[in-house]
């Protein structure tokens, strides 16, 4: 029996129950070996889950699915054989079907995650504040504060009867790869270390050092999420200081842009882009912002989320869980899973995971009964003000504190809130949610922590340790495990500081380098772990788009870049127009931005838009007199943060020649430079983040 026979066997016993542990451990052999059997794999799965569905429970004929015939025959045989058990059958094949996406994962490439987040190094009164030291972190004078350890406290009381006891398993934590007390030094010297490890294993020449106009765009962008004004450019580029990285980024860690775009990409990733019924956006982003500002503590922000409680109008945190709790909060679960420990769990909402041993289907129904107490209410008001419906977040204690689900054999059973090994008793009146941030914060696995590395390194980078930054299970391949490992103990020992994180990221040797490719031999776009031995470029998000074309036009013509009334709004509402709502289990949306300029300018009201360029243009033209020769290193300094290349001069140079034979006059100049500046915002360099 060949390859193909072999996967056609097993599935169908899968399909029908049938199938032992052994059959499936070589089924999965079988599709590592061999990209052609997953696809067989997948197309079967897919083809069975719609014939089964048709077929057992519609009058429809069978569709004319794409696929091949012999894939066809074998799934039409097997959905017709199962109707004669419906149920059992079409949860079979929707088993398997999310079970062939889960394994195809490992053979995907890995998506852009332009939306992750960043932050540096400890801010204090902005006199006192530490500096970063990026070239040399073993001479770092930074001003470090102390290091406070978390404490964790183990409860060893154990009954038999998980619904009157809580149980604890003891866990036994891995040798501690700090010492208390450990300085930021040694964190970036050992990054450094780990890295060129790397590299030398792998026999790779990393990229060269960024210039400094690769470096303050790079940094600008990731940090305050916008392009640098002309004015911070031509300070930077001008500067002979030594220091001058270390000046770059602590005034953009004492900028308030940090905090607001920190914001901006946890109320996207926290509640979407797109309106959701009795979400208050702007109260959780000014919640967000705030606690950026002050540097609250990662698993501080998490338990607030958690357990908020009151109006969505009073306490921004109430949103997150009012945006998820449709649907039995099987959203809510799905999404904590995903967003803070790093984990995809929703397909085990209905079986066990078919490939990975310690993912289980009651796994996630626990999880889902911290949740179960809690509830949206309408706040009912004489006059509703404003855009969003008033709603509050309570606790209501159900009558019913054992949570039921189905088990793949059709089997009824009943879980109590568990995580890490802890079940809390159905007498138990404490707030679960509350109970559920406690077990978190002293989680012997530090997932928050783990999840919040991955989630730094890969916004930095544009990749994390894994292929999928929120996709951290034991199924996951890990790039560089002793690096993740040392960052995850560093932070939570660090009381989960975001600011010491991204000090330690921004410091490394290997966020110094250029974004320029170093071959074939480190290339994750291609379906490989990196080895980040570059800073891998990667576009723009619609966010960054909006405020960097808002920075360049704006900068160059000595406009202000504070918002006016409705700003904020209208940015909001543009970058709506992209995301889209599936309405599955997790709230998924999409984003469809192809990150093109001209798709941009048009929807950010192409007439204003032009209008503002002739306004810039008008202003460099003013700003160069008597020596227009300028004029094209002024917006290429505002749009691109570099100088014109040569190339560019020329392309200059015969642009005006031909407007000057089409409309000889004193417009040619001005018409000219205008065209330069739509050109280089219209460029593949503007959207790039390197």
């Amino acid at each position: 029996m060949d390859a193909k026979e072999e996967v056609f066997r097993i599935v169908g016993l899968m399909v029908e129950g049938q199938a032992t542990q052994d059959e499936i451990e070589q089924l999965t052999d079988l599709l590592k070996s061999d990209q052609s059997l997953v696809d067989i794999y997948t197309q079967y799965m897919c083809l069975h889950s719609q014939l089964t569905w048709d077929t057992a429970h519609t009058q429809h004929s069978l569709p004319e699915t794409e696929v091949p015939a012999e894939v066809r025959e074998v799934a039409v045989t097997v959905a017709r054989r199962d109707t004669q058990r419906p149920l059992r059958a079409a949860v079979a094949a929707a088993v398997v079907a999310c079970a062939a996406v889960l394994l195809a994962i490992p053979f995907l490439v890995p998506g852009d995650e332009g939306n992750e987040v960043a932050d540096n190094d400890r801010v204090t009164p902005v006199d006192n504040r530490p500096e970063v030291q990026p070239q040399q972190p073993e001479n770092d004078d930074t001003d470090l504060t102390p290091i406070r350890p978390i404490q964790v406290t183990e409860n060893t009381n154990r009954q038999n009867d998980p619904r009157h006891s809580t149980e604890v398993v003891e866990n036994h934590p891995r040798e501690p790869r700090l010492k208390d007390g450990f300085t930021d030094a040694e964190v970036i010297a050992s990054i450094n270390r780990l890295l060129h490890k790397s590299w030398e294993e792998n026999e790779l020449t990393p990229a060269p050092v960024a210039s400094d106009s690769e470096f303050i765009r790079r940094a600008t962008l990731t940090i305050a999420g916008r392009i640098p004004t002309l004015q911070e450019s031509r300070k930077y580029l001008s500067s002979k200081s030594p220091r001058r990285k270390t000046e770059l980024l602590n005034d953009l860690l004492a900028s308030t842009a940090r905090a607001d775009h920190l914001a901006t990409i946890w109320t996207n990733l926290l509640v979407g882009r797109t309106e959701r019924r009795g979400v208050n956006r702007e109260s959780l982003f000014d919640f967000l912002a705030d606690s950026f500002e002050d540097n609250t503590a990662w698993i501080d922000i998490t338990g607030d989320l958690i357990t908020a409680t009151g109006r969505n109008d009073e306490n921004g945190a109430t949103n997150f869980l009012l945006a998820h709790l449709n649907n039995e909060a099987t959203p809510a679960t799905a999404v904590t899973a995903r967003l803070f420990l790093g984990e995809q769990i929703s397909c085990v909402q209905c079986h066990d995971h078919p490939f990975t041993k310690g993912i289980r289907q009651e796994d996630y129904w626990a999880l889902n009964a911290f949740f179960k107490d809690t509830v949206r209410e309408v706040v009912r008001e004489p006059r509703q003000q404003g855009r969003y419906m008033t709603c509050r977040l309570v606790d209501r204690q159900q009558v019913e504190r054992i949570t039921h689900f189905e088990a793949r054999n059709g089997e009824q059973r009943a879980v109590l809130p568990r995580y890490d090994n802890v079940t809390l008793p159905a007498s138990d009146q404490e707030s679960r949610r509350r109970r559920l941030a406690s077990l978190l914060a002293r989680d012997s696995n530090t997932k928050i922590s783990r999840s919040m590395v991955n989630r730094m390194w890969a916004h930095f980078f544009g990749y994390g340790f894994t292929p999928a930054v929120d996709d951290m299970g034991p199924h996951a391949d890990v790039s560089h495990p002793e690096l993740l490992d040392l960052l995850t103990e560093a932070f939570a020992k660090s009381d989960y500081d975001l600011q010491r994180l991204s000090l330690w990221i921004v410091s490394s040797e290997a966020w110094q380098l250029s974004g320029a490719s170093t071959g074939d031999r480190d290339v994750p776009e291609h379906g490989e772990l990196p080895l980040f031995s570059r800073v891998y470029p990667r576009r723009m998000s619609p966010e960054q788009v909006y405020e960097s074309v808002r920075v360049a036009i704006r900068s160059s013509s000595g406009q202000s870049l504070s918002y006016d009334s409705g700003g904020l709004q209208h940015r909001r509402e543009w970058v709506g127009q992209f995301a889209q709502n599936y309405d599955t289990d997790e709230n998924d949306e999409s984003v469809n931005f192809e990150g093109t300029i001209s798709q941009a300018l048009v929807m950010m009201n192409g007439v204003e838009v032009e209008s503002a360029i002739q306004m810039a243009t008008k202003a460099v033209l003013t700003e160069v007199s008597p020596a227009p020769a300028k004029a094209l290193e002024t917006v290429a300094l505002a749009i691109l943060s570099r100088e014109p290349t040569s190339a560019e001069e020329k392309a200059f140079r015969r642009h005006q020649m031909v407007l000057a034979r089409q409309m000889p006059g004193p417009q040619v100049f001005p018409r000219a430079v205008e065209d330069m500046m739509w050109a280089y915002l219209n460029s593949s360099e503007f959207v790039l983040v390197q």
